[in-house]
């Protein structure tokens, strides 16, 4: 995925996942992709790509992480 892209909105969790952020992403160019930068203790853990999806999909995403709903999982 390219490296060029936009921050669109960041959500920062409570309670027992205060320590979670996630921002949403564009990448720039023809073809629009969101995903979300996942962050514990303002660490960056990695971005996750939604290729095909909404920027609707991409704050669902984003909120279930800072709730403690969604996981980080590495792919590499």
């Amino acid at each position: 995925m390219t490296s060029k892209y936009m921050l669109f909105s960041e959500m920062h969790g409570s309670g027992q996942f205060k320590n979670r952020k996630a921002e949403v992403l564009r990448t720039l160019g023809h073809e629009s992709h969101y995903g979300i930068r996942m962050y514990i203790d303002n660490i960056a853990l990695g971005i996750e790509w939604y290729n095909g999806h909404s920027e609707d999909y991409a704050n669902d995403a984003a909120e279930n992480y800072v709730m403690g709903i969604k996981n980080y999982e590495r792919t590499s």
